[in-house]
């Protein structure tokens, strides 16, 4: 079925035959359009990268080396937009399972088919769709559809149990899901306990009750508003989850403004390797991480879209899956996490060939220690960058970055363009702190979130007046303006980069019958980085209740990087502060005690 497409791509192509060169500047959800041969020279090779200034520190606030990069004031979909007209051909989305892929061209077709057929939905500018789904690529095809057509984008775990879901998308007021067939039962549960979600968009034969996203692409895609009004400065692209500093998990507002700006930042021609595709050229990664994470949806989907990478998609990990894809596709890019640098140090060979593309790796979302960064760094038979990253999602989420050339390995780097950072004592939080000395890190930057969505009490507890955020972790500089990451001061457990609120757990722990408190910590695993163990106290005549049975609760109700891996033991007591605080501090100065 052929398409009539009002759409800022169709109109721009237009523009482009009719013009030739030039740079073209189109009105509504425009796309900016110069002359593409004269791109594509331009960037067949790298450019010399500029030499950067040192860190400038005055009065122990430290500024970034990199000249300040350029914004833009488009929406992402639009930004989106750009790129397809620039390189429509190109290979936009591949599936690493099925084959299924996209160009630029004819993703962008089916962003406006989905944004049109929200609209004939009767779907309005600012509800909200949550996008429950693996790595696929019609996940950003629905993101930005979605976002074209002013509907924040709630992004949520697919492994997440139906109560975990429905908490989330109660909060946010969701009126539409989207999702994979296989998980038609669990949404449809969702939908039950969340009576704001109209709608459920599946991916996937047609079930009942839910729309078939292959419906959707049958849409004309003559609704899609070319001309809707978005204030990119205050209304939000995407509500990621996170826990903050403490507490339970909350909803993040990142506006098109705040995670535009963090796509410029993170791809500074003077900090990346990252090249924009020509005729000769095209960026490939292998996407693995979670796009519902804010690693792999800047990492990852964003920067790809950005420079007309093709982006692989992988639904699941698993280590036969990730290791085809990179025989299959040559990836010039490695996005990686530190369990994962870990098991390819331990593979027993690599394919020489597979590799051979590769000139950067990335590794970010938990702190890496140099000797697994040169292990790592050996088995190349070609010189390799490896850039640690520092961010949270508060900050849309990237901060820092290693410097290419960097030989600070187990650093995470220097601030991004236009971003601000201090070490403040943790004694009285007024002291501003020099190099070498250890305190809470607080962040600034354009990049600061909007504040999490209908709790301005947290807003306000993680960002102060003057709009520095306080980031919860324990780190110092050196006299370059390097950063180093040493503790966590929130109380949050990170799993194989995911995170844990003690809270949230703790919250489920007490709701069994048999259990008077409970306490949950982190504790350190070689493969998960950390695992969750609880300390519970039991109800009197409630002696016989065993580990084993509390295990079956808990994992009933998470998901499993939230299950209690790291044990639970048995205690009279959970330790408090004298304002009834659990001590969480106390019971991991407990465990390292026992493991000595």
């Amino acid at each position: 079925m052929s398409v009539h497409l009002r759409s800022t791509v169709r109109r721009a192509l237009l523009l482009a035959n009719r013009t030739g060169n030039g740079s073209i500047a189109i009105t509504g959800q425009r796309a900016a359009l110069g002359n593409a041969s004269a791109m594509g020279s331009a960037a067949a090779s790298p450019n010399p990268k500029p030499s950067i200034r040192t860190n400038v520190y005055e009065n122990n606030i430290v500024t970034s080396p990199y000249a300040d990069c350029e914004f833009h004031d488009m929406t992402l979909t639009q930004k989106f937009f750009e790129s397809a007209v620039r390189w429509p051909d190109k290979i936009a989305l591949e599936c690493g399972i099925s084959g299924r892929r996209y160009t630029y061209n004819t993703m962008s077709q089916a962003v406006c088919r989905f944004g049109s057929a929200l609209t004939r939905m009767g779907f309005m500018q600012g509800e909200v769709m949550g996008i429950i789904a693996p790595n696929l690529p019609e996940f950003p095809i629905a993101m930005f559809g979605a976002a074209g057509a002013g509907m924040p984008v709630a992004l949520v775990n697919p492994t997440y149990t139906a109560d975990e879901i429905a908490r989330q998308m109660t909060l946010v007021e969701a009126t539409c899901l989207f999702g994979v067939s296989e998980m038609a039962e669990t949404l449809k549960a969702v939908a039950q306990l969340c009576p704001t979600v109209r709608r459920i968009v599946l991916l996937g034969p047609s079930q009942d009750g839910c729309v078939s996203y292959q419906d959707m692409m049958q849409d004309s895609g003559d609704l899609f508003n070319d001309n809707i009004k978005i204030d990119i400065d205050n209304d939000i692209f995407i509500l990621p989850h996170s826990s903050g500093t403490s507490g339970l998990p909350k909803n993040v507002m990142l506006t098109h403004s705040t995670v535009g700006k963090n796509v410029q930042q993170y791809l500074h021609p003077e900090g990346t390797n990252n090249r924009p595709a020509t005729d000769t050229h095209q960026e490939t990664y292998i996407g693995f991480l979670p796009f519902f994470h804010s690693y792999g949806m800047l990492g990852l989907m964003l920067s790809a879209v950005e420079s007309g990478a093709k982006l692989v998609t992988l639904p699941r990990f698993d280590v036969p899956s990730f290791l085809k894809a990179i025989d299959d596709h040559q990836p010039t890019y490695l996005h990686l996490v530190p369990p994962l640098v870990s098991l390819m140090t331990n593979l027993p060979e690599m394919k020489a060939e597979s590799y051979s593309r590769v000139h950067t790796i990335f590794c970010g979302a938990a702190p890496l220690g140099a000797p697994a960064i040169m292990k790592l760094l050996e088995r190349f038979k070609q010189p390799v960058s490896f850039q640690e990253a520092y961010g949270l999602t508060e900050m849309s989420p990237g901060v820092m970055m290693s410097p290419l050339g960097n030989k600070k390995l187990g650093s995470c780097g220097s601030l991004f363009s236009r971003t601000k950072a201090k070490v403040v004592d943790l004694e009285t939080g007024q002291r501003t702190l020099g190099p070498h000395e250890d305190g809470e890190l607080y962040v600034t930057g354009p990049q600061v979130m909007k504040g999490y969505l209908k709790n301005q009490q947290a807003t306000d507890e993680m960002i102060d007046a003057d709009g520095w955020l306080r980031t919860g972790d324990i780190g110092h500089y050196d006299e370059d303006g390097h950063f180093f990451i040493v503790d966590r001061l929130k109380e949050l457990i990170k799993v194989k980069g995911f995170q844990v609120a003690p809270a949230e757990l703790e919250e489920v722990l007490t709701t069994h019958p048999a259990i008077k408190e409970a306490a949950v910590i982190g504790i350190p695993d070689e493969r998960a980085g950390e695992l969750p163990r609880a300390y519970v106290v039991k109800k009197p005549g409630m002696e016989s209740v065993s580990e084993c049975d509390i295990n079956a609760f808990v994992n009933a109700k998470v998901s499993a990087h939230k299950q209690i891996k790291g044990g639970i033991q048995f205690c009279d007591s959970v330790p408090r502060s004298n304002i009834g605080k659990i001590l969480r501090r106390e019971l991991r100065v407990q465990y390292a005690n026992s493991c000595k």
